[in-house]
């Protein structure tokens, strides 16, 4: 029976260690792309009204607005999405290192 929790434990260890190691590299990828959203802003100048899209994120607790060429929008769309995508993994990532831990009764890396 001991035989058995070894390998059961050797095992939980090593998914342990295989999440620790994919979030890490997600995190790593996540921070090479770019954050925040996509908007659009009306300007008025006289009798015209412009509008433009503008990708707005945070930066030291100030939120800042970029103005994006039109050509753009929708590749920088696309990478918007695709740090979500990554996001949202890190985080069912980090529950699933979580649960493991508690499981072994190990704390952190």
């Amino acid at each position: 029976m001991v035989e058995r929790d070894r390998v059961v434990s050797e095992m939980l260890r090593d998914e342990l260690r295989r999440c620790r190691e994919m979030a890490a590299e997600l995190e790593r990828v996540a921070a090479q792309l770019p954050r925040g959203s996509l908007g659009l802003r009306k300007k008025r100048q006289g009798a015209h009204e412009y509008t433009y899209h503008c990708l707005k994120y945070r930066e030291g607790g100030k939120v800042v607005s970029r103005h994006v060429a039109t050509d753009d929008v929708e590749a920088l769309g696309k990478r918007l999405e695709e740090r979500r995508r990554y996001e949202q993994e890190i985080r069912q990532l980090r529950k699933r290192i979580s649960y493991l831990e508690k499981l072994l009764g190990v704390g952190g890396p």
